[in-house]
Formats: structure tokens, sequence, C-alpha cells
């Protein structure tokens, strides 16, 4: 007999559905365990992210709801369209809604735009009383304080490296011309207080995610949380830029709270490409000296780079990945420029009539959808499956992760870390450091 309560699905569509398939994924979409906990408990919930399941469209269900990017946004539409053919309505929201609500219209019920934490309620009340209206315009920048704690125990923990992902601030005051985040999440940090951040951390289980875009970016503020953390004896990664290189005090407490490893965005070696898309972090920097100062602290280096800017020619493939191996870098993350709807380049590339393929799903970071300024598409595609076989190859993943300091379960962690981004990178697919939607 089943429960009277409404049933409510929610959903993180995959651009890759079968690259998952006998190993684990790094870490959920945040996205995923916090809609849960905003929901009342008298409906019941049920998680489907993609990356590690197929979502079943014949399930029994009362509501659908959907959250994706701009790579998965023709899965969405594909599972949005199947449950609506059965009369379930739909709700979508997320990045690529957010920045192109009409198209996602055309497949869903309702599309939420911007943040959904002010809205939700009101959602899950018209769905009830099926009333629901095609727009709802969550803030653009809601308040971080008070959130629910995620709902992780909905989460296949077996499945991830960790389930334990946490949000202490959205925004970042850097406004690089390929990002989408301070489009969507602003140019001016919001920051959850600290003893919030505390609590939830006490209930993880293993290492923390702490997904913030940069969780540096301030680091008055970053100082606060690591002292914070310092009691708990807790392992984390996060999410930084190379300005943490400078400050001594910052970096310590890092280590001290237990970081383990950033992802850091170097993006080119080449200062003009820096300039050009306003990485400023980043200009005027010594980037081995930062990596060798962040690794002498302790912390090991996950580099983020992308392949394909205006600056960049056929040479660069080569300077990069020697780059990457020759300061150890514990993985990288080698992207190809990709302009997402809603970005300055999208809308430089759009005037200059040099897009190519407007086909969702090819925006996965990994392929070419442009026309590159020094090289050809063919070159540019080339030259960035030729950096991941390198970075990737087997003697490489051995020299970067088991010749280097570390007790024997980091080492394991690290060559685990490895194999996952071999596994898609070298293949067909990306990862974007630690997911939050």
């Amino acid at each position: 007999m089943r429960s009277s309560n409404p049933r409510l699905l929610i959903v993180a569509p995959s651009w890759l559905h079968d690259w998952w398939k006998g190993g684990k994924v790094l870490a959920p979409p945040l996205v995923l365990p916090l809609l849960a906990g905003l929901t009342p408990p008298e409906i019941d919930v049920q998680l489907v992210d993609e990356n590690v399941e197929l979502v079943d469209t014949n399930t029994n269900t009362d509501w659908v709801t959907i959250s994706c990017m701009t790579a998965s946004a023709p899965r969405a539409y594909a599972i949005a369209d199947a449950f609506r053919q059965r009369g379930i309505p739909v709700v979508m929201g997320g990045i690529h809604p957010t920045v192109l609500p009409d198209e996602v219209g055309l497949h869903a019920d309702a599309v939420v735009i911007g943040e959904a934490e002010p809205v939700w309620q009101m959602v899950l009340q018209d769905l009830a009383r099926g009333t629901l209206e095609a727009r709802y315009q969550g803030a653009k920048y809601c308040d971080m304080k008070g959130l629910p704690l995620p709902r992780r125990d909905l989460l296949q923990r077996d499945r991830y490296l960790t389930v334990d992902v946490v949000q202490t601030a959205r925004g970042c005051p850097n406004a690089c011309t390929f990002c989408t985040v301070s489009k969507v999440a602003g140019r001016h940090y919001r920051f959850r207080p600290v003893p919030e951040v505390i609590d939830e951390v006490q209930t993880c289980k293993g290492w923390v995610g702490f997904v913030d875009d940069n969780i540096t970016g301030n680091p008055n503020r970053a100082k606060e949380l690591f002292e914070a953390l310092i009691p708990f004896r807790i392992r984390w990664v996060g999410q930084a830029d190379l300005n943490m290189a400078k400050d001594f005090e910052l970096l310590s407490l890092a280590a001290r709270s237990g970081c383990q490893a950033m992802f850091i965005g170097f993006e080119s070696l080449l200062p003009e490409n820096l300039r050009e898309t306003h990485k400023i972090p980043n200009v005027g920097i010594d980037m081995g000296a930062a990596i060798a100062t962040i690794h002498r602290a302790g912390i090991e280096i996950i580099g983020s780079f992308v392949l394909g800017l205006d600056g960049d020619d056929r040479d660069t493939f080569v300077q990069t990945v020697d780059f990457a191996k020759r300061h150890k870098l514990a993985a990288a993350q080698f992207s190809v420029l990709t302009p997402f709807p809603g970005t300055v380049i999208w809308e430089q590339f759009v005037r200059e009539g040099r897009i190519i393929d407007y086909d969702w799903s090819h925006y996965t970071m990994s392929k070419v959808v442009f026309h590159p300024r020094k090289m050809t598409n063919l070159e540019l595609q080339d030259g960035r499956d030729y950096v991941y076989r390198r970075f990737y190859s087997f003697p490489s993943i051995f020299m970067r992760s088991l010749t280097v300091r570390g007790n024997l379960q980091l080492r394991i962690l690290r060559f685990l870390v490895n194999l996952s981004y071999q596994r898609i990178g070298c293949k067909k697919g990306m990862t974007m450091g630690l997911p939050t939607s």
C-alpha cells in the first residue's frame, strides 16, 4: 500500500551516460540533497543523479524537478518531455534555465530563474494546488543564512568518493569572460555564518568537499572559517586562486584545518590570455613559485587549464602539459574553451560569427564548438586530446600520485582521482571541480 504523501523526483541529468559504469564519481551535485533539505517532510523525495544511475521515466511519481547545466540540457529536455507526456508536471531550474528560460520553457511546465531557495516553498504549494506558474523568479542573490542541512541520506553514498559536499559562500568578484559564476551567482561574496557551516561539517562522515567557487577569495573570512575547523580534525578539499600563496597565515590555517588539496584555475600560461579573459588573480604571478609555496604548506593542487584562448597556438599544448607535469600537480583538468550562453565570451563569439555548433550536448568543455583564432578546429581538438593522454598516461600518474609525499591512503586516493580524470578526460567528458549543480 503506497504512501498518500505526494512523491517528488529531483533529477540531475548527465550528458555522459556510460562513463560512470564500474567506478566511483567524485561527488554528487549539491543541488540534489539541498533541494531535498528544503522540501517539507510530508513530501516523499527521491533523488537521481544520472552520473551514477539513469532516471526511469516510467517511475511512479507525482512531480518532477530537473536541475541542469548547458551540456546536460538536451538530456534534461528528453527526460522532461517523457514525464510530461504522462501528464506529470515538470519544474526546471539551474544555470541553463536561468540564462535561457524561454528555450527551457518549451520543455517544462515551470522554470525557476535564479536561486531557488526563496521560491521553493511556493513552487511546491502551487504543484499541490495544481496552479503552477510558467515562471518563478528566484532571488537574484539569496541570503545564505539559515539554509537547511542537505539530505545526504537520500544519496547512494557508495557510488561517490564523498557525498559530504558543503557550500560556505556564493559569488565571485572576478568576471572571467568564459565563466558563468559571476553572471549567475553575482560578483559579491555572500557568506553563511561560520557557526552554521561548523554545524553542518559535524554531520559529515568522511572527506569534506567545500564547493565555494573561491573559498580563500576573502582572506579574513577564510581565516575565521579555517580556525573554527581546526578542532574537528577533518580532511577537506576546496577551490581557490593563486593569491592564497601570498598569505602565509592563510596557508598555515588552511593546512591546520585539514585542507588536503585545492582546485585552482591557472587557465593559461600566457599573460595576454589572462588579461583578455579578466583572470586578474593570475596576472603577474610566478605560477611555479606559487605552486611550490602551496606545496610546502602540505596542500596538493588540482590545476585547471583552458585551451583555445585567442592567444593560444599549437605550441600551447606541449607547454601546458609540461608545466603541469613539471610542477607535479596532483591532477589537472584541461578544458576546451567553451562559450556558454550568458557569458561575455558567448556574446563576443556571436558578434564575431565564430560559433559553429549550437548543439548543447557538445558544450562539455571537451569539444570544439567555435573557430579558434590561431589554429584550426581540428588542431584544437587534437591538442586537447594530446594533453590528456600525456598527463594521464600511467607513467605520469605513477610519478605524480605514488612517488610524492603522503601516507599510503592519501597516495591511493590520488591514484583513484587520476584514474577518474583519465576515464572521462581521455575519452569524451570532463569534470568541473566540485559540483554545485
